[in-house]
């Protein structure tokens, strides 16, 4: 009896487990954002644009049991912080972090992420990096065994920067993103 339990079990584990492990792997995809950016400047006031985005996401995810998985991610931004269209340095954020995502069927993945976002941004006499904290979810869906479609949903909330003058900026980027990539 024991040799039977244990030969069913060998031979199902790798069902058991095939639902997270569809999605393991280094995925590299191409993302388009539908943006909201909110610069709140002290002296001033606030001031919103909306701007579609394209970047660039690489990411991996390890199975850890049947139905979760663990990953990172990392994405380059291929356009700006800035909401004047004035700042030169305002290009080109970058996003790390990780994931936490869960195997609805074999095909389809709900995540939530956590991560840190970094950007440059420059006044009139001033330049600085801006940073904060960034999180999301998100939902991917396997076209073929490698091709992927994702709909993620995210915000990044850079801390204030205070200029040299007493000035001030907060900049919040709320996206709506869709993309399209390969998991290898």
């Amino acid at each position: 009896m024991k040799k039977i339990a244990f030969l069913l079990l060998v031979l199902l584990a790798p069902i058991a487990y095939g639902q997270s492990q569809n999605f393991e792997g280094f995925g590299l995809s191409f993302d388009y954002s539908l943006n909201s950016i909110t610069d709140k400047s002290n002296p001033g006031g606030s001031a919103t644009s909306n701007s579609g985005i394209p970047s660039i996401t690489a990411d991996a995810y390890k199975a850890i049991n049947d139905q979760w998985l663990v990953g990172i991610y990392g994405t380059y931004d291929l356009g700006t912080t800035d909401t004047s269209g004035s700042d030169p340095d305002a290009h080109h954020p970058i996003e790390a972090g990780a994931k936490v995502g869960y195997a609805i069927t074999e095909k389809l993945l709900g995540y939530v992420k956590l991560g840190y976002s970094w950007s440059k941004y420059s006044s009139p006499g001033y330049y600085q990096w801006i940073n904060g904290p960034s999180y999301g979810l998100g939902v991917e869906y396997l076209l073929t065994k490698n091709l992927f479609t994702r709909a993620e949903i995210s915000q990044q909330n850079y801390k204030t920067v205070y200029w040299s003058d007493g000035s001030s900026d907060k900049v919040n980027i709320n996206s709506y993103g869709v993309s399209i990539g390969w998991r290898f």
